[in-house]
């Protein structure tokens, strides 16, 4: 754009009241609050601790632009106080869900071992009752060749006796006494 399409700077001032030089650094809503109720100057940034001046009341009709910029500024406001509320709340729900997937894997690696350790605890049992199943099985072994062995002693005995019987009948003319 050429210098001469360029707007000019405007400067505004309150009616019957310039404005020195070294005002410049003074913000919109120091200025409003100096000045008469009647001005048209509406601060568009209110700062803490500095009240906005109060216009008179228009009439029907007319647009109140004061009004107008408090609402704007009560809803961005509100709009900033409600983000403000959404980050934190987001802040506190990322956490709980965070803490949450943690207990959750805690719980699932704590639920694996005891799975692992109630797996072992299977095993062992199961290899307890083989051991126990081969003992009674042993045992009973042992009882069939105890019961054999009875057998076999009881029938050797016997055939001693009768071999002892015959003998006897057999010697008998030996040993007899010449009395």
């Amino acid at each position: 754009m050429p210098n001469s399409a360029q707007r000019p700077a405007i400067t505004v001032r309150p009616a019957g009241r310039d404005i020195p030089a070294d005002d410049a650094w003074r913000s919109s809503s120091e200025l409003a609050a100096g000045l008469p109720s009647n001005s048209k100057i509406v601060p568009l940034f209110v700062e803490p601790g500095i009240s906005p001046p109060r216009l008179a009341d228009v009439g029907p009709g007319e647009t109140d632009w004061p009004a107008a910029l408090d609402l704007i500024r009560d809803v961005g406001d509100r709009v900033r106080r409600a983000r403000d509320f959404a980050q934190e709340v987001s802040r506190q729900s990322q956490s709980i869900i965070r803490r949450s997937l943690k207990q959750t894997e805690e719980a699932e690696r704590r639920a694996e071992a005891a799975e692992a350790s109630a797996a072992a605890a299977i095993a062992r049992a199961e290899r307890a009752e083989e051991l126990a199943r081969l003992s009674e099985a042993r045992a009973k072994l042992a009882e069939k060749q105890a019961e054999a062995a009875k057998a076999e002693e009881a029938e050797a005995q016997l055939w001693l006796r009768r071999v002892h019987a015959s003998l006897k009948d057999e010697f008998k003319d030996l040993t007899e006494d010449p009395t």
